[in-house]
C-alpha cells in the first residue's frame, strides 16, 4: 500500500528511511524510481545491498539519525517513506523528524508516506498492548498525535488502518504556487 500511494513513475526518486534490508526499496525499483535507502545498521544495510545486488538506481546509506538529519538538500526527493522505523523515533523529536522528511527534502507536491506500528488513540494503543503478548513497548505513534502535527504545518493527514496494529498515513507536499 506505501508504493501504491507513493505513486511511483520511473522519473521520481524515492526516499526509503529505515530501509533495512531493501524490502520497500526493491518494491520502489520494481515501478523503476531511483532509491536512497538510509538506515543506522551496516548489517540490514549489507543484507540489502546483496540482495538487490549492483541496479544504480539505488544507493544505500548507514546514517545514525536517519529521520532527524537527512543528508540531502532541500527538496530533493519526489517521494519520501517509511515502512516499520518510524515507532523506533521518541516520541519528543517525532515532530521534527515529520518536519525534516515532510518540510525539508520532499519537493512539493511530493509524497509523505509511512507504514508502521500505530493507533488510533492512546485507549487503543492500551487495549493493543494488553492483547498482543509479542507487542514491545516502543514509541508508537497515535492518528490523533499525527493529525494534530499535521494540522500544526498546515497539512492534512490521510490515514488507514490494515490490522489492529498497522496503518499507513500519507500526505501531499503543497506546490509553491507564484502570483
Amino acid at each position: 500500500m506505501v508504493v501504491k500511494i507513493a505513486n511511483i513513475t520511473s522519473q521520481k526518486k524515492v526516499l526509503d528511511i529505515g530501509t533495512g534490508t531493501g524490502n520497500l526499496a526493491r518494491r520502489f525499483l520494481a515501478c523503476s524510481a531511483t532509491v536512497v535507502g538510509l538506515d543506522q545498521s551496516e548489517k540490514m544495510l549489507a543484507v540489502a545491498r546483496k540482495k538487490i545486488g549492483n541496479d544504480p538506481r539505488v544507493e544505500f546509506y548507514r546514517v545514525p539519525d536517519a529521520f532527524l538529519q537527512i543528508p540531502y538538500p532541500d527538496n530533493s526527493f519526489d517521494v519520501v517513506a517509511s515502512t516499520y522505523a518510524f515507532h523506533h523515533i521518541p516520541h519528543h523529536a517525532k515532530s521534527s523528524a515529520i518536519r525534516e522528511m515532510l518540510r525539508r527534502v520532499l519537493k512539493p507536491g511530493g509524497v509523505l508516506v509511512l507504514g508502521d506500528l500505530m493507533f488510533k488513540d492512546e485507549e487503543a494503543e492500551k487495549n493493543a498492548l494488553n492483547q498482543y503478548e509479542w507487542l514491545e513497548e516502543e514509541y508508537f505513534e497515535r492518528i490523533d498525535e499525527l493529525r494534530s502535527i499535521f494540522k500544526e504545518l498546515g497539512m492534512k493527514l490521510s490515514a488507514q488502518q490494515f490490522t489492529p496494529v498497522t496503518w499507513v498515513v500519507w500526505t501531499v507536499k503543497e506546490k509553491v504556487h507564484i502570483s
